[in-house]
C-alpha cells in the first residue's frame, strides 16, 4: 500500500474511532437521568461501567504507540502541509496539550498526592478489561484508599480526550471528503 493510502487508511480508523466516541457521550446523556445517591455522591450509574464504551476508543487515542492514536493523526494532517489546516491543527494541538498536562498533575487525597496519569491508566485498564487478569484490582485500589474523587478525576480526563478527538474528526472529515 502507497503511504497516501497508508495516511488514507489511519485517518478512516481515526474517524470510526470518532463515531465510536459520539456514541459513548450518546449513552451517557441516555444514563444521565438516571440518579441515585451512592456512599454521599451522586452518581448516574457505576460510573466505570457507564464509561466502557467511551473508554476503548479513547485509550486508542491516548496511547501514543497505537496508529490512531491523536498525537500521530494530529502529526499526519501535519504533514500533509494543508495551509488551510495549519491554524486549525494548532488550536487543537494546544488544547490536547492541555489533557497532557492534567495528566502530568495530581491531586492530594487523604493527604497524599496521586498522579492524575496513574488514576486514568488504571480507570481505563478497570473499564476496558474489568476483572480479567485483575486488570482491575490497582482502580479498586484507588477508590478503596481515596474515594469516588477518583472518578473525578477519571471522567473528566476521559470526556476532554474525547472531546478533543471529535474536533479532530472534523479535520479528518474535511481532509477525506476532498480527497473522494
Amino acid at each position: 500500500m502507497s503511504e497516501l493510502g497508508n495516511a488514507t487508511n489511519t485517518l478512516a480508523n481515526f474517524r470510526s474511532l470518532a463515531a465510536e466516541v459520539r456514541a459513548g457521550f450518546s449513552k451517557m446523556k441516555e444514563i444521565s437521568g438516571e440518579l441515585r445517591i451512592v456512599g454521599g455522591y451522586i452518581e448516574s450509574k457505576d460510573a466505570l461501567e457507564a464509561y466502557r464504551s467511551l473508554c476503548i476508543p479513547v485509550r486508542r487515542a491516548y496511547r501514543e504507540t497505537d496508529r490512531v492514536s491523536f498525537v500521530r493523526v494530529l502529526r499526519l494532517l501535519r504533514e500533509l502541509e494543508r495551509p488551510d489546516f495549519v491554524e486549525r491543527l494548532r488550536t487543537l494541538e494546544s488544547a490536547y496539550e492541555h489533557v497532557r498536562e492534567d495528566l502530568t498533575s495530581s491531586t492530594i487525597l487523604n493527604g497524599q498526592p496521586l498522579s492524575h496519569k496513574v488514576v486514568f491508566d488504571a480507570w481505563l485498564d478497570a473499564a476496558i478489561f474489568g476483572s480479567f487478569a485483575g486488570k482491575d484490582r490497582a482502580y479498586r485500589a484507588l477508590l478503596n484508599d481515596c474515594g469516588k474523587a477518583v472518578e473525578g478525576v477519571a471522567v473528566r480526563i476521559t470526556e476532554a480526550i474525547g472531546e478533543r478527538m471529535l474536533e479532530l474528526d472534523e479535520v479528518v472529515a474535511l481532509y477525506l471528503a476532498e480527497g473522494e
